[in-house]
């Protein structure tokens, strides 16, 4: 979390609500966290503290509603299921010590209490591997090169890209469908050229993957899917 950003809390029973002061911001935004039941509000620069809970509170019913139809945290274990690629697997115990994909079945050799893990390690070095193939690439038809790239799990957004050019990207973009990943990285590289998202910037992601839209809509309706399982 953000040094400024500030925590209140709203109604009985308590909602958090994490506030944050956004330059780029152009009005007040409520936004449903992934991870847990908070809510993020962000003001805009020419905003107040004031106007934004008169403008959370007026929607605390909507808030609610959204909530409670948040689906149950997943917490891994033989038998269940993974998302990966977009696809769901199915979690096996190997027998021949090796971590392999064979159709719809994942298998990992390792103890059940070190599932949870092995498997998030699993999917953090696919995630980097193919997030660095994709960003590369994206980055070589702009011109441009970054720094680094970073992986976390993050709660409120999908990527960045600092003025340094340092990529950060959620290593959990590789449940997602192969093209969802593909729609962040070009988002964020084309930060490279164009820190904000101006006409320009836009203009940028639509020449690296012109169907961008599409996988945008599809990260904002069903990324809290990614962020059910638990590890």
């Amino acid at each position: 979390m953000k040094n400024m950003d500030k925590i209140i809390k709203l109604g009985k029973p308590e909602i958090t609500i994490i506030v944050n002061n956004s330059i780029r911001a152009k009005n007040y935004s409520i936004r449903i966290l992934n991870s847990d039941n908070s809510v993020k509000l962000t003001i805009p620069p020419n905003g107040s503290f004031h106007e934004a809970l008169a403008f959370i509170r007026l929607r605390e019913t909507w808030i609610r509603e959204k909530l409670s139809n948040r689906l149950p945290d997943i917490s891994p274990k033989y038998g269940g299921e993974i998302l990966f690629k977009g696809q769901k697997l199915i979690i096996n115990m190997s027998n021949d010590k090796k971590t392999y994909i064979d159709n719809d079945q994942l298998y990992l050799d390792v103890k059940t209490d070190q599932l949870s893990g092995k498997l998030k390690a699993f999917l953090k070095n696919k995630a980097r591997d193919r997030l660095a193939f994709v960003s590369n690439n994206y980055s070589s038809v702009i011109g441009k090169t970054f720094e680094k790239l970073t992986l976390r799990d993050t709660k409120t957004r999908w990527g960045s890209c600092s003025s340094n050019g340092n990529l950060m990207y959620s290593w959990r973009l590789i449940m997602a469908p192969p093209k969802v990943l593909n729609y962040v990285a070009a988002h964020e590289v084309s930060h490279l050229l164009h820190l904000n998202h101006s006409a320009k910037f836009w203009d940028t992601v639509s020449y690296l993957m012109p169907d961008f839209r599409d996988h945008k809509d599809w990260l904002r309706k069903n990324g809290q899917l990614l962020h059910r399982y638990k590890f």
